[in-house]
């Protein structure tokens, strides 16, 4: 009898970090990682800009949350992770950057004392000051965050500062997010008795509020890819995509752009609709819940400014622009400030995000094109009439996969499905259970510890 085999879908972080936790717990499976692209790391890709290694989309991953510091630690890269040096960001609201009230909760202020006069009306502070007790009664089971947070302390609170943290997370609209997904914290606390805003205060009093909150690589997050594509070796098969796929006689057919594999189990560590097409003729139903998840497109722009031409808030992380400023932008970085080892002292770069769900203009942008009306904004809010003097571009389309309430409830049931429909076959990605890096390493964690099940 021959080695069980398995065959990993995309060489993401996903799925790189699926095939390292099945080498490292069951270094008897024969494995195979197949990645259509030219490189891995998929949306994790840090290249030279300025002279430095700068991140082109995430930068960093959330601490509170144990998957990707763990795996960082089992890499042995912990000890050189660096933590961000200013804490505090703004909004641009009314014309000008306003400090986000602290300490907020997904941007719930927590202290009405702190929020900035002008933002918020008087009823909206009231609600503020209280418990945060729901208007109506909440229902059972996963809500939006924007039905949680509106009825718990009001309107304004929710559009003037947890929508926009949102979009700048997301690039959705938190009216159609999940909240058991998006913020399971808000949830639970919106259903204790002692109201909302009584559990998040008491939660934050007894935190500890100097721990880190994200971690980064000095060299960029593409250390991390680099140190997994390192230990995976020649499994891993980049060029080649996986064009179909049959379950036949208990064994996986993989067809590929360069031949046939056979294997025991597979793992489609790929976007929903990439699976949801390599789905369709295996069970069409979940290839069509699949293809039914939205995703945002979104850009990011890294600028340079010559220090002398360009101001900007000092301990200060960047600032975030709600979709009623009519901006391009949704969110401005401000790297030096954010990271101690990428202040150059010659420069202030910028990492500038544009795109929600329902802003596509970007996508109808050429480069130079986006990079004008990018800068434009620039201009417009740090108040600068100087141009960036070096500029890159990068593009994310359908990248950012959008959780409506009750996703993880349709994900439990494509999962049951699958297990009667496709015995061996696991999905795991970003659509699972949010977006971030942690989030994709769980459900890498959770498709091989299927595997090693099976297989034993």
């Amino acid at each position: 009898m021959g080695r069980y085999s398995v065959v990993v879908v995309g060489a993401g972080i996903t799925g790189l970090a699926t095939a390292h936790r099945l080498c490292a717990d069951s270094p008897e499976i024969e494995l195979t990682i197949f990645e259509a692209g030219t490189r891995a790391g998929g949306n994790i890709r840090t290249s030279l800009f300025a002279d430095l290694a700068i991140d082109e989309a995430a930068d960093a991953f959330l601490v509170r949350v144990p998957w990707a510091l763990e795996l960082c630690k089992e890499l042995g890269i912990a000890d050189a992770l660096v933590t961000p040096k200013a804490r505090s960001a703004s909004i641009w609201f009314d014309g000008q950057l306003r400090p986000l009230p602290t300490p907020n909760i997904m941007g719930i202020p927590l202290d009405h004392s702190t929020i900035p006069a002008g933002i918020l009306g008087t009823t909206a502070i009231k609600k503020l000051t209280g418990d945060g007790l729901p208007g109506s009664t909440l229902p059972e089971g996963d809500l939006s965050v924007g039905e949680v947070v509106r009825t718990c302390v009001g309107n304004e609170t929710f559009e003037r500062f947890v929508d926009v943290l949102l979009g700048g997370i997301n690039a959705g609209n938190g009216d159609d997010l999940s909240c058991q997904i998006m913020a399971p914290n808000l949830l639970r606390a919106a259903h204790r008795p002692e109201g909302l805003l009584s559990t998040l205060r008491s939660e934050y009093e007894t935190s500890d509020h100097t721990a880190p909150v994200f971690n980064t690589h000095p060299a960029g997050m593409g250390r991390l890819v680099q140190e997994l594509v390192g230990r995976l070796g020649n499994r891993l098969h980049l060029q080649t995509e996986v064009v179909g796929l049959e379950y036949s006689k208990n064994t996986w057919q993989i067809q590929t752009s360069s031949g046939l594999k056979t294997a025991d189990a597979v793992v489609l560590a790929v976007p929903a609709y990439t699976a949801s097409r390599l789905l369709d003729t295996v069970d069409l139903f979940t290839a069509e819940s699949l293809a039914q998840i939205p995703y945002a497109s979104v850009s990011i722009a890294s600028l340079a400014y010559r220090q002398e031409d360009l101001q900007i808030p000092k301990n200060q992380s960047g600032f975030l622009v709600p979709r009623s400023a009519d901006l391009l932008m949704t969110a401005c970085s401000f790297v030096g400030n954010k990271w101690d080892h990428l202040n150059t002292g010659n420069h202030h770069l910028l990492r500038v995000s544009t795109g929600r769900t329902d802003d596509l203009r970007q996508t109808c942008l050429n480069d130079t094109d986006l990079e004008i009306y990018l800068a434009r904004d620039i201009a417009h809010t740090l108040d600068t009439k100087k141009s960036p003097t070096l500029c890159r571009i990068s593009r994310w389309p359908c990248s950012l996969p959008q959780f409506r309430p009750g996703h993880s409830e349709m994900i439990a049931d494509i999962d049951l499905r699958l297990s009667e429909a496709a015995p061996g076959l696991s999905l795991a990605g970003a659509f699972r259970n949010g977006v971030g890096i942690p989030a994709c390493i769980r459900s890498a964690q959770e498709a091989a510890a299927a595997i090693t099940k099976d297989s034993q």
